[in-house]
């Protein structure tokens, strides 16, 4: 007796899971449109400046009102961002993130610190400000975000191994609280990592049995 193959229509099976964790793709229903909930804004003022300049110093600048969609620049110029930011008293109990998305090389202070780094290049374009939100504590911060005018491979014009775009201006396009699910995040990575290795192997194996078909074709 025959047996079905699990997997009959293998192609589209893989472009359904494709565009259930596609970045570009259906973000308003699939997994990617659901690795965040509730968010709220952010308090920005920033400064610019020509030099690279240590924390101790930036922080004693004289920083202006800044909001998402603001230009800055010019290319190889740092813009420090002063992020003052209230967790609402809802999200109690959940993992909280900063969401940045900005052009450059971004850096995040905490606390005199730097934590960690930000670029939407490099798909990192959170912070985790804490992975459980607690009674006590405390939900009024400020934090600093160091942005270089420059991207993870330079500042070329039109690619990266094109000469430096002196002129070239930077944008920040997101900045603002949000709960991060963490079990939706979960899931993505185990649905990109069974389809990354599903891929190959599928391919493979429908190439091998066609060929084992024609050769008994042969025979």
């Amino acid at each position: 007796m025959a047996v079905a193959p699990l997997l009959k229509h293998w192609r589209t099976t893989f472009e359904r899971v494709e565009k259930f964790v596609s970045p570009t793709y259906f973000t308003d229903c699939n997994l990617r449109g659901r690795l965040f909930g509730d968010s709220c804004p952010v308090t920005l003022s920033s400064f610019l400046t020509p030099e690279r300049l240590p924390y101790e110093e930036a922080v004693q600048q004289d920083f202006s009102p800044a909001q998402v969609g603001d230009s800055f620049g010019p290319t190889w110029w740092t813009c420090w961002f002063r992020v003052e930011l209230v967790i609402p008293e809802a999200w109690v109990g959940q993992e909280v993130h900063l969401c940045w998305e900005s052009d450059g090389e971004s850096l995040v202070w905490r606390d005199g610190e730097p934590v960690q780094g930000l670029t939407k290049e490099g798909e990192k374009t959170s912070y985790v400000l804490t992975d459980k939100l607690g009674e006590g504590d405390p939900r009024s911060l400020t934090l600093y975000v160091e942005v270089a005018c420059n991207g993870l491979l330079g500042a070329g014009k039109g690619s990266m191994i094109a000469a430096p775009d002196p002129e070239k201006m930077f944008h920040l396009s997101q900045a603002k609280l949000a709960v991060f699910h963490r079990d939706v995040h979960k899931l993505l990575v185990d649905l990109e990592l069974l389809l990354g290795v599903a891929k190959p192997g599928f391919g493979l194996s429908r190439k091998l049995s066609g060929n084992v078909r024609g050769a008994g074709q042969q025979l």
